[in-house]
């Protein structure tokens, strides 16, 4: 499940730098919020964020936060974090971010070993423990803070992302997992974050990127790394491809710039002639302005041919022109016929209940009935999960306005499986699923996009959410969108978790 941290050694102004460091992680979860700081103690505030901003619900607490160091989280899970624990090792302070999926009989093995839990939730289908606290539990039975962390990425099925605060050692602890963190330095102060967005406006530069699994302590000394087990990397792409804040790196890799590599491989060899490319808001837009952009290179190659012809005289001044008109007129301009109204609407795929979700995606898109009616459009967007969202928008917002067609351009693949970290995804509620029903045998005939099996599924899933023609993306082009973009740090196409597309974790 998504969620972000930040955590912070700061001299110049503690309060600011924690508040809005966290706040610039509110596109990573709707549930709590939270931060801890460490004053004489630590000071732990948590709060429900499901129904107003991160920073409308904790403003109230800014003038209390003191200190030079402290931790936050957003998350999408409805856990209480940050939580405060006592410990053999001292008191500390623990946020996470991810989803463990052993959480169940490590929750069991705790309780038969004598552990208390105070902030299980209790369900239908049994007790849930809060995955913070469990993780706190792991850690606290560990020779030291190192080794309980070490301890507990050996145990847990999944993924944890953490930030630690020690009142002992006056420090932060910071561990990246599938949903890595990046370290910033401004001057003698430090950062860590899962998303380095937060960095800028707070004066900090990115200073490296975690490894997989690495643990680092921070502190008014400065940074040392205390831990690296060598566990095997993995990555969610996703982030890339729409998770991610746009200005935000990975391992280096850039996510608004892997969308636009995204979208200008949609561009490659798609022939359709359109009026428009509509980027679905937000993360759409980037792919949309990729299609375009490749377009656009593509006309320019096409008419440095035309040119050479003209030079050789194998065509004549007025074909040149011809050609050259042909080829611009073809270039299909981004335009908005739909409008995201970005005040008071978040993200409509984090939310952790369909009714939510649909709320959200039905109310944030405005339609602009003029620059629909008629017109060729071309709709790019970054996935297709269950593919109602995208049926409804289509049906409410675009056919009413009688556009001539509406093209379905994917800036991933069809997703075969739900993420192992989604607890609100079923696999029936897959538009693959709907369309093709359980996979048997062999898979590879629904990831090549010229088998019949891959042609008949995204035919069925055209036809079920309306467009006039539909196109995924290869996971060949994924994988190249990420891994051959600029200043990559090291990520390789085997640290890369494809599962939900490939089924292969």
């Amino acid at each position: 499940m998504l969620g972000g941290l930040f955590g912070v050694v700061s001299r110049e102004n503690l309060a600011r730098d924690l508040f809005f460091g966290i706040d610039y992680h509110s596109h990573m979860g709707t549930e709590v919020g939270g931060l801890a700081y460490l004053d004489e103690d630590v000071r732990v505030i948590s709060c429900d964020i499901s129904n107003s901003q991160f920073k409308s619900v904790i403003q109230k607490y800014y003038g209390e936060i003191k200190g030079v160091m402290g931790i936050g989280v957003i998350s999408s899970i409805e856990d209480e974090q940050p939580l405060k624990f006592e410990s053999k090792m001292g008191t500390f302070a623990l946020c996470t971010a991810g989803f463990i999926r052993n959480a169940k009989e490590l929750y069991e093995e705790l309780i038969a070993e004598g552990a208390s839990f105070k902030r299980t939730r209790s369900t239908p289908e049994g007790p849930v423990p809060n995955q913070t606290e469990l993780v706190g539990e792991i850690i606290s039975r560990g020779k030291n803070i190192i080794d309980g962390i070490e301890t507990m990425y050996r145990k847990i099925d999944g993924a944890i992302s953490l930030l630690l605060l020690s009142k002992d050692e006056r420090c932060i602890y910071a561990s990246g997992d599938t949903f890595p963190l990046a370290l910033g330095n401004r001057g003698e102060d430090w950062a860590v974050a899962s998303e380095t967005s937060a960095f800028p406006n707070l004066g900090f530069k990115t200073f490296k990127f975690l490894e997989y699994r690495e643990i680092i302590s921070i502190s008014e000394n400065g940074v040392k790394t205390r831990g690296n087990v060598g566990f095997k990397k993995k990555f969610c792409p996703f982030l890339h491809v729409y998770f991610g804040f746009p200005s935000s790196d990975y391992y280096g890799v850039n996510a608004e710039i892997v969308r636009e590599r995204c979208g200008g491989f949609l561009a490659e060899n798609d022939d359709i002639k359109a009026d428009l490319v509509l980027g679905i808001a937000d993360s759409g837009f980037a792919h949309a302005i990729g299609y375009v952009k490749r377009k656009i290179e593509l006309a320019e190659e096409k008419i440095r041919l035309k040119i050479e012809e003209f030079k050789q005289g194998k065509i004549s001044f007025d074909e040149l022109r011809e050609a050259i008109i042909e080829e611009v007129r073809a270039i299909p301009p981004l335009r908005r016929p739909l409008v995201k109204y970005t005040p008071g609407w978040g993200r409509s795929y984090i939310p952790p209940t369909r009714e939510k979700r649909e709320l959200i995606a039905k109310y944030k898109q405005i339609p602009n009935a003029q620059l629909i009616e008629g017109k060729r459009i071309i709709l790019v967007d970054d996935s297709i999960r269950r593919g109602t969202q995208l049926k409804d928008l289509l049906r409410e917002k675009i056919w009413p306005y009688n556009p001539k067609e509406v093209h379905g351009r994917i800036a991933s693949p069809p997703q075969l499986y739900p993420c192992i970290y989604d607890l609100s995804t079923r696999i029936e509620d897959l538009a693959t699923y709907k369309a093709i029903g359980k996979i048997e045998g062999d898979i590879s005939k629904y990831l090549d996009p010229t088998s019949q099996e891959y042609k008949l599924m995204v035919e069925k899933i055209r036809d079920m959410i309306g467009f006039t023609t539909l196109k995924f993306q290869t996971v060949e082009n994924l994988i190249k969108a990420v891994i051959e973009a600029p200043n990559n740090k090291g990520l390789k196409e085997e640290d890369l978790c494809l599962y939900c597309w490939t089924g292969k974790y």
